[in-house]
């Protein structure tokens, strides 16, 4: 997955509150059950150093309202000056363990948060018809809009009265071009917005006919990300969960690709000695180079790993050994946990981070990257 979309948490100063919550709303007591889970992560953090500014700050965004029903989860990021990231978890966070449910330290522990997204990508859903199409954009958060983009109708409908075989046959024809300019109204909107959110996927639905229309006039840098499926209309009283399923499905289906092509592309490079590199203390070097196209980290990881970093001010500083930094004459150098580092890290070079099975690939300390160069 890219992770641009956290540049901005990173660009704010330290230390940071970083906190998962189990908002689950079904039980009766749902909001007391919270309340007790955010008091006992509260002291948490404040055993291991939170100001009370920090803590007073997430007090007041969870009393914002939340959804009131389901199994979700909430994840807030805070410092001193205010709430610097928040987004609901698809799921509660049962399977966190307490160190990972609230952690206070000179980045955010976003690394779970990552774990916890699976399939989630930035990604388009147009449901077109001969009129238009209704346009979902959905972030890399779980925040979302959708908005209608209508074409010109008046020439849609056929006509089948008198005039006579030429005259029938001109209707037909400004039809067909109106619906090719409906198609191309669309396509642009699609375009812009999936250029605005550096989407991963863009999910065609509805008319057949009208799709195709509509997929060949997308931008082509963004044609390689078209998905298409059958599900889903324009009909305001129609059912949404079928197209809600077929699009999750056509958008794991995505992902599951993608990681697929990422690991096969690893181990030809790994084979050929190439761009591709594993271990902590290499794949960490050539984070901090700004050589990772894409990082592979294997879960479940039962491998040896360092417990912590060392990270300087900038989001490139990172190594495994403080004197590889102070030798390069950074300062202020800390330590963080490792992938709580290895996401910051990541994100201020543009790098993109892959979750893989530890079981379909192997990954010396869990860990590989592919390259987007070698030295020398």
């Amino acid at each position: 997955m890219k992770l641009g979309f956290l540049q901005g948490v990173y660009e704010q100063q330290g230390p940071f509150a970083t906190v998962y919550l189990d908002t689950s709303g079904d039980a009766e007591d749902a909001g007391k059950a919270i309340e007790l889970r955010w008091r006992s992560a509260r002291e948490q953090l404040s055993e291991a150093g939170a100001d009370e500014t920090t803590l007073q700050i997430i007090d007041e965004a969870l009393q914002e309202p939340q959804r009131t029903s389901g199994n979700r989860g909430l994840v807030i990021v805070g410092n001193s000056d205010g709430v610097v990231f928040s987004d609901e978890l698809p799921d509660r966070p049962g399977d966190f363990s307490d160190d990972e449910l609230a952690t206070y330290g000179p980045v955010p522990a976003l690394f779970p948060y990552l774990r916890m997204r699976g399939t989630r990508i930035p990604h388009v859903i147009a449901v077109v018809d001969r009129e238009g199409a209704d346009i979902t954009t959905v972030r890399a958060t779980l925040a979302s809009k959708t908005t209608e983009v209508e074409g010109d109708a008046d020439l849609l409908h056929k006509s089948h009265t008198g005039g006579g075989a030429g005259s029938e046959q001109r209707q037909q024809n400004a039809v067909e071009e109106n619906r090719k300019h409906n198609a191309g109204q669309v396509a642009e909107e699609i375009s812009k917005r999936a250029a605005a959110i550096n989407a991963e996927a863009i999910v065609l639905a509805g008319d057949p006919q009208q799709r195709q229309l509509v997929r060949q006039d997308i931008r082509k840098g963004l044609q390689p990300l078209v998905v298409e499926t059958e599900a889903g209309h324009r009909d305001p009283n129609a059912s949404e969960e079928s197209l809600q399923q077929e699009v999750s499905e056509t958008v794991g289906a995505v992902v599951d690709d993608r990681v697929q092509s990422v690991i096969s592309d690893f181990e030809r490079e790994r084979g050929e000695h190439s761009r591709a590199t594993e271990g902590w203390e290499s794949t960490v070097a050539a984070v901090q180079r700004g050589q990772v196209e894409t990082l592979l980290r294997a879960v479940p990881d039962a491998s040896e790993r360092p417990s912590t970093l060392h990270i300087g001010p900038s989001q490139a500083d990172i190594a495994t050994s403080e004197s590889a930094l102070t030798d390069m004459g950074v300062q202020g150098v800390q330590t963080a946990p490792a992938d709580s580092a290895l996401v910051r890290g990541l994100a201020g070079t543009d790098s993109a981070l892959v979750l893989v099975d530890s079981e379909k690939v192997s990954l010396s300390g869990g860990i590989g990257a592919v390259l987007r160069y070698t030295e020398g």
